[in-house]
C-alpha cells in the first residue's frame, strides 16, 4: 500500500502547487511592468524553452542557395523597413521606445552566429511568443522569408556604408524630389526601378512603364491580403486609394523595360520565343505576348523583365499561390501546363528581348 500513499502524497503535492501559483496570480502580487524585467530563473525558463522550440521545429526546413546575391539585396532592403526600426541597423541606433520592451529586441548583427540558418528561417516565419516577434503574414512565401536569412548571414561582415548601399540601392532621395517624385514613390525606390537604375534585386518586378490601370490593381491586391508577400502586404496596407492611384500614375509615367542579358542558359532562344510568341497550342499553353506585350492597359508587361522575376512567379502560380485574384485564376492553369525547361526557356527569352536584333518581330 506504500505506492498508494506516495502516489496520493505527490498528486496532493501537485494540487498544492498549482493552487498555490493560481492563488499567486489572482493576487496581483507579480509584477508585469516591462520595466520590472523577469526574476533570474524565469528568464533561464523562457530561454531554454525557447532555444529547445525552435531547435525541434526547425529541423525540416530546407535552404536554397543563400549565396544569391539578389536574394541578400531583396532581404536587405526588407530589412531596412521591417527589421531595423526594432533590432536596429550598422549606423542606426534602436528607438528608445524599442528599448523598454520585455524582452528588448536583440541586435541581429550577431543573429546568424546565435542561431542556424534553419532556426533564423523558422522564426522569421513564424514569430516568436511573448516577445513581440510577429510572424511572416504570407507564410506560404518561404522565398521571401529565405531573403532575409540570406542578408542576416551577411550582415554580420557589413559596416554602416556596406549597409545602406546594400539596404537602401543608389537612390538620391534629393534628385527624385526635385524630379516631383511622392514620399510613397521614394519609398517603393528602395527596392523597384527608378528613372535612372533598375531595381535593387533581380527578383523584384521593374515597374516603370507598366499601366497605371494593372500597378493599381496589384497594390490593392497586396492591400486586401489577395495576393500573398510579407514585404508587399504591409507596405500595401498603408497606401490610402489617392496614394495608391498617385503611384500608378506616377510609375506610368517612368520610361518603359528595357531587356537584360540573357541567362547562361539561353545560348538559344528560339524555344523561348516560339511559346511567348505562339505557345504549345497541343498543351492547352498560349502565346504569352498575347496579352503580355502591351498588356492592353489589364495585364503586366513581361519584356524586360528579369528572368529570376518571371520564373519566379510562374512557379508561384504554379503552387496556387496567386489564384485568388481573377488574373490569377486565368494564370495558374497556364502556369502548370508549362515544365521547368520551358519556364526557363521563355524566362530567358522574355527578359533579354529588348535587346532582339533590329527588325525583330514580337508581335504574336
Amino acid at each position: 500500500m506504500a505506492w498508494r500513499r506516495g502516489a496520493l502524497w505527490v498528486g496532493g503535492t501537485l494540487v498544492a502547487l498549482a493552487l498555490g501559483g493560481l492563488l499567486f496570480a489572482a493576487s496581483g502580487i507579480y509584477n508585469v511592468a516591462a520595466r520590472s524585467g523577469h526574476f533570474d530563473v524565469t528568464t533561464w525558463v523562457i530561454e531554454l524553452v525557447l532555444r529547445r522550440s525552435v531547435a525541434l521545429h526547425a529541423r525540416s526546413a530546407e535552404a536554397p542557395n543563400l549565396d544569391d546575391i539578389d536574394r541578400i539585396r531583396l532581404g536587405a532592403a526588407h530589412f531596412q523597413g521591417g527589421c531595423a526600426p526594432c533590432h536596429g541597423a550598422p549606423g542606426t541606433a534602436r528607438n528608445p521606445i524599442v528599448k523598454g520592451m520585455l524582452p528588448v529586441p536583440p541586435d541581429l548583427a550577431r543573429a546568424a552566429e546565435t542561431w542556424s540558418e534553419k532556426e533564423l528561417f523558422w522564426i522569421v516565419r513564424n514569430g516568436l511568443k511573448y516577445t513581440g516577434m510577429p510572424a511572416w503574414s504570407a507564410p506560404t512565401r518561404e522565398d521571401e522569408v529565405w531573403s532575409v536569412v540570406a542578408f542576416l548571414r551577411r550582415l554580420p561582415t557589413m559596416d554602416t556604408a556596406g549597409y545602406r548601399a546594400l539596404a537602401e540601392g543608389e537612390a538620391e532621395p534629393a534628385v527624385a524630389q526635385r524630379a516631383g517624385w511622392s514620399p510613397e514613390l521614394l519609398r517603393c525606390g528602395r527596392c523597384h526601378d527608378t528613372s535612372d537604375r533598375p531595381s535593387a534585386s533581380q527578383l523584384v518586378p521593374r515597374l516603370a512603364g507598366q499601366s497605371a490601370r494593372y500597378f493599381a490593381a496589384a497594390l490593392r491586391a497586396y492591400k486586401d491580403e489577395w495576393r500573398p508577400s510579407g514585404i508587399m502586404q504591409p507596405i500595401a496596407a498603408e497606401l490610402d486609394e489617392a496614394a495608391i492611384d498617385r503611384l500608378a500614375e506616377q510609375y506610368a509615367r517612368l520610361p518603359g523595360l528595357v531587356g537584360t542579358a540573357p541567362t547562361a542558359l539561353a545560348d538559344d532562344l528560339s524555344q523561348g520565343r516560339s511559346i511567348a510568341t505562339a505557345g504549345v497550342p497541343e498543351a492547352g499553353i498560349p502565346a504569352c505576348l498575347s496579352c503580355h506585350a502591351s498588356g492592353y492597359g489589364l495585364y503586366p508587361r513581361l519584356i524586360g523583365q528579369s528572368a529570376a522575376y518571371i520564373r519566379q512567379q510562374l512557379h508561384l502560380f504554379q503552387a496556387g499561390q496567386r489564384e485568388q485574384t481573377v488574373l490569377g485564376q486565368i494564370m495558374t492553369p497556364v502556369a502548370r501546363r508549362l515544365n521547368d525547361r520551358q519556364i526557363q526557356e521563355v524566362a530567358d527569352f522574355l527578359a533579354s528581348s529588348g535587346r532582339e536584333p533590329p527588325g525583330g518581330d514580337l508581335s504574336p
